[in-house]
């Protein structure tokens, strides 16, 4: 069976997406892009989806094919809307991170697809990495003390991200990724967490309605605690970087987007992957689980999902009130 996808948005994100679909030829073919952008959505028709037909409108899209497989990268306060849409003609959805910008329309969707009885893979996609399996095992066996996440950059490279009622600010649009990381392969829940935000350089920019630099601190259940700082401030031309580190009884993981290690005193393993490949992987995984049944290769439920979702925006609830938020 060769499932029927739909992509709605053709920016960065559905770009990568539609991509993965196309190395996923034998299971899944897209048959249909929306785009507001309708020169950019032909255009990602030609790279990737040669059989695919170009939309503006995204709920006619729906309407009209009646796809098996939804994937939805579009801005954050759309997803409520065109993910229920999507759940209520029968169809599976990939949905990119952040989940929404609100718990409750979090929430809703997950109620959604519960009346649906079909299911919403959200694109936490770091769990399809390199030596992720592996590093899981190795930290179940010991305990750990500390997380430490960091990500350097200049200000967001997709326009709606300049304001913080569309993409939520950068623990939201991005931290999420890391964070849920620490939760999977540690196999554990945050507990509290603490947050302070700063707007003090990229302040009076035209557009710029956001928060430039942000630190957070969190408890995790297992005893270990997290340290989170990120930035959009860092000056262009200054290289960025990013990773987190998680430090452990006899050994550091170490985890950079395509590549982890294990570091002990003797020795250093490396897991490398290729760009793309986290979402080749969770596209695999997803239309298996729909075409025979077996869920058991998708790394992250939807009600899963929600608890990372909750651990951000509990980040910038406690940013906000200068309160510890706990979970």
């Amino acid at each position: 069976m060769v499932l029927k996808v739909v992509v709605i948005g053709a920016g960065r994100r559905g770009r990568v997406h539609t991509g993965a679909v196309a190395d996923r030829e034998d299971q899944a073919s897209v048959v249909a892009i929306a785009d507001i952008d309708a020169d950019r959505a032909r255009a990602l028709v030609a790279t990737d989806a040669p059989y695919a037909v170009v939309y503006t409108d995204a709920m006619a899209m729906l309407r009209e094919t009646s796809p098996d497989v939804v994937f939805v990268t579009s801005p954050p306060p759309l997803h409520r809307e065109q993910v229920t849409a999507a759940l209520d003609l029968g169809a599976h959805v990939v949905l990119e991170k952040p989940i929404a910008l609100t718990v409750a329309d979090a929430e809703a969707i997950g109620a959604a697809a519960e009346r649906a009885g079909r299911m919403v893979h959200v694109c936490h996609q770091l769990r399809y990495g390199p030596g992720v399996t592996e590093l899981r095992a190795l930290l179940a066996e010991r305990p750990v003390a500390l997380t430490h996440i960091w990500n350097y950059r200049k200000g967001p490279d997709i326009p709606g991200n300049w304001s913080r009622s569309w993409g939520g600010g950068h623990v939201v649009e991005w931290g999420i990724h890391y964070l849920d990381l620490c939760r999977y392969v540690m196999e554990t829940d945050a507990v509290s967490v603490y947050a302070r935000y700063a707007d003090q350089v990229l302040r009076g920019q035209p557009t710029w309605d956001n928060w430039d630099a942000y630190s957070v601190t969190v408890q995790w259940a297992n005893g270990a605690v997290g340290s989170y700082a990120s930035t959009y401030a860092l000056k262009p031309g200054i290289a960025p970087e990013s990773g987190m580190e998680i430090i452990a009884a006899d050994g550091k993981a170490a985890f950079a987007w395509n590549e982890t290690s294990w570091a002990t005193p003797d020795t250093t393993d490396h897991w490398r992957n290729t760009p793309g490949e986290h979402e080749r992987a969770l596209a695999g995984a997803f239309f298996t689980a729909i075409t025979s049944g077996d869920d058991s290769g998708i790394r992250q439920s939807f009600a899963d999902a929600l608890r990372t979702h909750q651990l951000v925006l509990a980040a910038n609830e406690s940013a906000e009130t200068g309160r510890v938020v706990n979970l």
